[in-house]
C-alpha cells in the first residue's frame, strides 16, 4: 500500500509568489496621524470571512469574534487566558441549585442610537437570540426566560442547569444589541451596539473591506486605535500576500506551507500553541445520507485507515500533534491514552469493512479551499488504499461551513476549537448542536449529557471521560490532528492569542512599544 510520504514531492518546497494583492495602502504609521492624542490610527484585520449578518443574534465565533466584538460588548468578557470579568454586567451570581443566573448591570450605558442600557434591554437581547435561529443559538438553549427585577438587575432562568452559561454570556449569547433595532431589518447592516466601535456603512463594501470608526462615547476604556478595517481575504494566498507586503496588520493563516512561508518572511507570531483540533466529522451515523455509515464498523475501518502521524509530518509540515480526541488537552474529558485510539492500521480496516458488508463503499468527500489540498490528497489515498472509492465535490469559497451545518454531506473534513468539557458537548454532540446537523443521538449518551450538569465537580469530570470515552468508542469523528494556530503579525503592533479562539479578541490588538 502506498504511504503518505508518496505524496510530498513537491509540498514542503510549494513556494507562492508573494506579490501585493490590491487593496486600500498600506497601513499608516502612528506619526503620521493629524489628530491629536491619538495612539495609532488604523488597525488592518485581514479576515477569512464576513458576517453574513450584523444582527448579533447571528453572529458566530472564531474568525469573526473580533469582528463582533468592535460593535457589540458583551454582559461578561473573557480574558485572554479565559478568566471570567465583568463588561455591561459587574456581577453574576448562579443560584445554589443552578436553575438561575442573576446578573447586577452597569448604569452607565447606552446603545449608540441612544437607547439605555439595563434590564429592558438585556431581557429583549436573551429572547431575541433565543428566537433568531442563530449559528450559536444552542449558547442559551438551557435558558427558559428572562425576568427583570429592577432598572440593573436581571435574573436568567433556566429549564436545567448550565455550567457554561457564563462563558456563554461572554461570547455570542452575551452580545447586545438595542432593544429598538433587534428585529429589524436594518440590523442585518448596520449594528446599533455599545461597543468601542460603530461600523462606518457609507465606507465599507461588502465582501471586500468593513471599516469602523472609534465610538466616541464609548463607557469603558478607549482602544487603543482610533479605526479598525477588516479586509475580507478568504483566499490565502492573499491574505499571505497582503501581510508580507504590509497592507494589513493581522491574518491567521490555515496552511502550515503558508506559514512557513510567513515565517521565512520575518513576520512576527506568538508562541506555538493550538486552538483546534482537525479530522473527519461523520455527520450521517444513522445512515440518512450514506446507509452504510450506520454501521460503527465502517466508521472505524475509515478512521483507522488514515495515517495521522504521516499526515501531520507531512501535510501540515510537522506543525501539530496526532490525537484521536475532540476534547483538548486541557479539559478533564482528556486521556493522553486515547490519543492512540485510532492507530493507523489498514489490514484492519479492510476487515472491518468486510465484516459490514461494505467492501465496495463509494463515498463523497466535500473538499474546501480553505485546507491544503495534500490533506484531501492523503485522507483519499488512504481510503483508496483499502479499496474505498472516493468522489470529491469542490465547495467555493464560503460555501463549506454552511453546507456542513446544514448536514448536506455525510462526512467531511474540517478544524473545530477545542473547548471546554460542557461546552464540547452542546457544540458537537447533544442533539441540537450546531455541528451535529442530522440531530444524531443515542440513548446512553442522552444519559451521561443529561447527568453531566447537575454533578459536582468530581462527578462531572468522570462524566466528561465517559462521554469522551463514548464518542471513540462509537467513532463519531476520526480527528487526525492538533494543529498549530498560525497566527502573524506585523512590526506595527503586537497581539495576546485568545485561548480556544483562532484569532485574538478585538481586545488583544495594541500598537507595537505599548
Amino acid at each position: 500500500m502506498a504511504r503518505l510520504t508518496a505524496l510530498v514531492g513537491g509540498t514542503a518546497a510549494v513556494a507562492l509568489a508573494l506579490t501585493a494583492c490590491a487593496g486600500s495602502g498600506t497601513t499608516p504609521d502612528p506619526a503620521d496621524s493629524d489628530e491629536a492624542g491619538a495612539t495609532a490610527p488604523l488597525l488592518v484585520i485581514g479576515a477569512l470571512q464576513e458576517p453574513s449578518s450584523w444582527d448579533p443574534a447571528q453572529a458566530n465565533e472564531g474568525h469573526l469574534a473580533p469582528v463582533f466584538q468592535s460593535v457589540y460588548d458583551t454582559l461578561i468578557k473573557r480574558e485572554p487566558d479565559g478568566e471570567l470579568s465583568p463588561m455591561l454586567a459587574t456581577e453574576w451570581t448562579t443560584a445554589d441549585d443552578g436553575l438561575s443566573l442573576e446578573l447586577e448591570l452597569r448604569t452607565d450605558v447606552t446603545f449608540t442610537d441612544g437607547t439605555p442600557f439595563d434590564a429592558e434591554a438585556v431581557k429583549a437581547n436573551i429572547e431575541h437570540f433565543k428566537t433568531a435561529n442563530g449559528p450559536l443559538q444552542g449558547n442559551l438553549a438551557n435558558v427558559v426566560g428572562a425576568e427583570v427585577v429592577d432598572e440593573d438587575t436581571v435574573v436568567l432562568r433556566l429549564d436545567s442547569p448550565d455550567p457554561d452559561l457564563p462563558s456563554n454570556l461572554a461570547n455570542a449569547g452575551g452580545y447586545m444589541g438595542s432593544p429598538a433595532a433587534l428585529g429589524s431589518p436594518d440590523i442585518a447592516a448596520n449594528p446599533v451596539g455599545t461597543g468601542p466601535y460603530i461600523l462606518d456603512a457609507g465606507s465599507s463594501v461588502v465582501g471586500s473591506a468593513y471599516n469602523l470608526t472609534r465610538n466616541e462615547d464609548y463607557w469603558g476604556d478607549p482602544l487603543p486605535f482610533d479605526a479598525v478595517e477588516f479586509r475580507i481575504l478568504a483566499d490565502e494566498t492573499a491574505r499571505l500576500n497582503a501581510l508580507t507586503s504590509g497592507q494589513i496588520d493581522f491574518a491567521s493563516l490555515n496552511r502550515a506551507a503558508s506559514a512557513l512561508q510567513a515565517e521565512a518572511a520575518g513576520l512576527n507570531q506568538p508562541d506555538p500553541f493550538s486552538v483546534n483540533w482537525g479530522g473527519i466529522l461523520f455527520f450521517d451515523r444513522d445512515g440518512q445520507l450514506q446507509p452504510e455509515l450506520a454501521d460503527v464498523r465502517v466508521r472505524e475501518a475509515l478512521a483507522i485507515a488514515i495515517d495521522a502521524e504521516a499526515l501531520v509530518d507531512v501535510g501540515w509540515e510537522g506543525l501539530g500533534e496526532p490525537t484521536a480526541q475532540v476534547f483538548g488537552p486541557e479539559t478533564e474529558a482528556y486521556s493522553e491514552e486515547l490519543d492512540s485510539a485510532y492507530a493507523y492500521d489498514p489490514e484492519r480496516a479492510m476487515d472491518l469493512l468486510a465484516e459490514a458488508g461494505a467492501e465496495d463503499l463509494e463515498i463523497t468527500l466535500p473538499v474546501s479551499p480553505v485546507f491544503e489540498p495534500i490533506i484531501y490528497d492523503a485522507v483519499i489515498q488512504n481510503w483508496e488504499d483499502i479499496g474505498v472509492t472516493v468522489n470529491r465535490h469542490q465547495w467555493g469559497p464560503g460555501e463549506a461551513v454552511p453546507s456542513m451545518q446544514r448536514g448536506e454531506f455525510p462526512i467531511a473534513f474540517m478544524t473545530l476549537a477545542q473547548r471546554s468539557d460542557w461546552n464540547t458537548t452542546q457544540f458537537l454532540l447533544s442533539p441540537d448542536a450546531p455541528w451535529n446537523p442530522l440531530g444524531s443521538t443515542d440513548p446512553e449518551l442522552d444519559a451521561l449529557i443529561a447527568a453531566y450538569p447537575a454533578a459536582d465537580e468530581a462527578g462531572r469530570a468522570e462524566t466528561a471521560r465517559e462521554i469522551n470515552e463514548w464518542v471513540i468508542d462509537n467513532v463519531w469523528f476520526a480527528p487526525v490532528m492538533r494543529p498549530n494556530t498560525f497566527n502573524f503579525y506585523g512590526d506595527k503592533i503586537e497581539i495576546v492569542p485568545q485561548v480556544q479562539q483562532a484569532v485574538p479578541s478585538i481586545y488583544n490588538f495594541t500598537p507595537s512599544g505599548q
